[in-house]
């Protein structure tokens, strides 16, 4: 129970200091600088301290589940936080992840869809739906781009998410076939590998995309849209690189290991309630109280569907 409540907070400033990374970075860049410096460190401490984690039949699963995940899911979520704010982008990314992973159980493993589920579900889209009624978004200063293109890019996070979960599970029914031991650190580096490699592919298209219009040029994929002293910029890159996919994603596994996965899962599901202060803080993004039902409404939705699908 404490891991779990640990990784909540650890999440929630994950995703505002996503953000900031996303605003003073642009969204490619930030993710990609992200995910490299996340890659060093896990990889640093599993090939030193876990070498023999790394193996062929879980390597692959998890490698793809990062691509899916780590890789288009979070290209998709800096896309949001850049638009939206992480308030919405996450509830987004956290509320309808739960929901593309049942539909793939049910396409790909056969797993039934009973009529509570039925009802979680409903909940989570009407609270998702009331969260983003308009006059609760981010202050402008604070975001840049078309919202409506948020919006689509955190329902894409959220499949990504949420298809990436559903592939890692996939890993772990492989991991105890073949009695290969990997913990945490070591699924989450396998994982990023698999993200850095789609991050690197997504900035170097933009970038040769940008190259040949003189005036994006100049922008260096958004480096100096938003003015920000190195040490700050140093600091939330940490930051999101920490508290993410380095400790936030082994404090996650962490808690699976000793609580039930429906009690974590729905713990977590609590981040969208917890970034609403400090989302309020750091980007000057104050939702309405329709804005404030529907994110609880949802999030009590996502907890009621990881209860009945447990």
């Amino acid at each position: 129970m404490f891991a779990a409540v640990i990784t909540v907070f650890l999440f929630a400033l994950s995703g505002i200091s996503n953000q900031r990374v996303a605003m003073r970075l642009g969204a490619m860049l930030g993710n990609f600088v992200r995910l490299t410096l996340a890659t060093i460190v896990l990889g640093l401490i599993v090939l030193v301290f876990f070498p023999d984690s790394l193996a062929k039949p879980t390597f692959t699963w998890y490698f793809v589940s990062g691509i899916i995940g780590f890789g288009l899911g979070d290209v998709a979520l800096f896309i949001a936080l850049e638009r939206i704010g992480s308030r919405l982008a996450v509830l987004l990314t956290v509320c309808l992840a739960p929901l593309f992973a049942i539909v793939l159980e049910w396409l790909w493993l056969g797993n039934a869809i009973t009529a509570p589920v039925f009802g979680a579900t409903a909940a989570i889209l009407v609270g998702v739906v009331l969260a983003l009624k308009p006059g609760s978004g981010v202050a402008k200063s604070q975001r840049r781009g078309n919202p409506k293109v948020g919006v689509i890019a955190g329902v894409i996070s959220g499949l990504g998410q949420g298809t990436g979960a559903v592939i890692s599970r996939k890993a772990e029914d492989v991991e105890r076939a073949f009695g290969v031991d990997v913990n945490g650190l070591s699924a989450a580096y396998q994982r990023v590998m698999g993200g850095l490699v789609i991050a690197m592919i997504v900035t170097g298209i933009v970038w040769l995309v940008r190259r040949r219009n003189t005036t994006a040029a100049k922008k260096k994929l958004d480096l100096n849209q938003v003015e920000i002293s190195p040490k700050a910029l140093a600091f939330w890159v940490l930051a999101s690189a920490i508290c993410g996919p380095i400790i936030g994603v082994s404090c996650f596994q962490w808690a699976l290991e000793t609580a039930s996965s429906g009690v974590v899962l729905a713990i977590v599901a609590m981040t969208p309630i917890v970034m609403m202060p400090l989302a309020a803080i750091t980007e000057k993004d104050h939702p309405t109280r329709m804005a404030i039902a529907g994110a609880v409404i949802a999030v009590a939705g996502v907890s009621a569907l990881y209860y009945f699908s447990a």
